[in-house]
């Protein structure tokens, strides 16, 4: 979105954003379709297709768009640990029982937390660490003091 907005009325295709951001071109269409759902980016696919940025980054709050592209149940791994059935024939424990279950809680609550974090920000405040590195440390450690 960064990149759409320093495009400005230039119509940007998918493929250069991958290539720009060099990052998988199938999880940028993805994200794009996203933001397009949800009115953050116009756009149409094709020859003559690209996608411009609809709202200004102070309108677009890095927990939304966090919530949006990277949902809860996915955002950490889920455990694959504890109890299975060999486990449970030969060596049952309250540890083995319980802990995928336990280790998910624990996450689950982490991720809130961060998720709550990031709303404080917007898109104009990432622009901002890009120009003058050093932005959220400044911010926080002046809150901190």
């Amino acid at each position: 979105m960064l990149y759409l907005d320093q495009q400005g009325d230039r119509r940007i295709s998918s493929r250069e954003l991958s290539e720009s951001l060099d990052v998988n071109s199938v999880m940028i269409r993805n994200i794009l379709s996203l933001l397009h759902k949800n009115g953050y980016v116009k756009g149409n696919v094709g020859k003559n297709g690209g996608y411009q940025l609809l709202k200004s980054l102070d309108e677009c709050n890095v927990g939304e768009l966090y919530d949006l592209t990277i949902p809860p149940t996915i955002s950490y791994a889920r455990f694959i640990t504890g109890k299975s059935n060999v486990m449970e024939e030969t060596h049952p424990t309250e540890i083995a029982d319980n802990i995928k279950e336990t280790l998910n809680d624990l996450f689950t609550l982490a991720d809130k937390d961060y998720r709550k974090f990031y709303h404080q920000f917007t898109l104009a405040d990432i622009k901002n660490d890009i120009q003058n590195h050093g932005y959220f440390l400044n911010k926080f450690e002046k809150n901190s003091d």
